[in-house]
């Protein structure tokens, strides 16, 4: 496939994913139909997309580049990626999470926020296993480590350890999955 044609199929891609596809329900008569539909959708303009992804309606995936979700994992409705991530495999997103690799720069006082741009994009990486409850945040270049369960509507400012359980704004570690943890 040339380039050309690449950016004609994704072009068409995103437009059938957030003209129609995103829209599709996640229960009822059609709901393994759309499922399907929004994942073989998103294997055209997805940096990478695993087998069996689960993508709910409403999914914002912004235009793909930078975005890697692993087999079996699954974004619930109304989710939200800005700038990028890299989802492992087995991974649980309840609804509305938000997860940002970007921030606007607000390190110079005399400039508004709103004009001074943006630092590199970091996408957080998302490793095996984890489940990210109902809206929770997600901040640029973060890791959440395999295993590990963020709470509702926790936002994680800092690393997550593998198989931590943590929750609140700033995201804390409340307990672990481990026995011995």
């Amino acid at each position: 496939m040339t380039a050309w044609t690449g950016r004609i199929r994704r072009s068409i891609a995103l437009a059938l994913y957030y003209g129609f596809a995103s829209y599709l329900p996640e229960r009822g008569p059609i709901a393994e139909w759309s499922r399907w539909l929004r994942q073989e959708l998103c294997k055209w303009f997805l940096d990478g997309a695993g087998e069996w992804m689960n993508v709910g309606p409403r999914v914002y995936l912004g235009t793909g580049a930078n975005v890697r979700i692993g087999d079996r994992s699954g974004l619930g409705r109304g989710c939200r990626v800005y700038g990028g991530v890299t989802v492992g495999e087995d991974v649980m997103f309840g609804p509305g999470v938000a997860i940002l690799a970007v921030n606007h720069r607000f390190d110079k006082l005399d400039i508004p926020i709103g004009r001074q741009g943006y630092p590199p994009s970091r996408p957080p990486l998302i490793e095996d296993g984890a489940w990210i409850g109902l809206q929770a945040v997600i901040l640029p270049g973060r890791v959440v480590g395999a295993g590990a369960v963020v709470g509702a509507a926790a936002v994680v400012a800092r690393d997550v350890p593998p198989f931590a359980i943590v929750g609140g704004n700033p995201a804390v570690v409340i307990g672990s999955r481990k026995p011995d943890g």
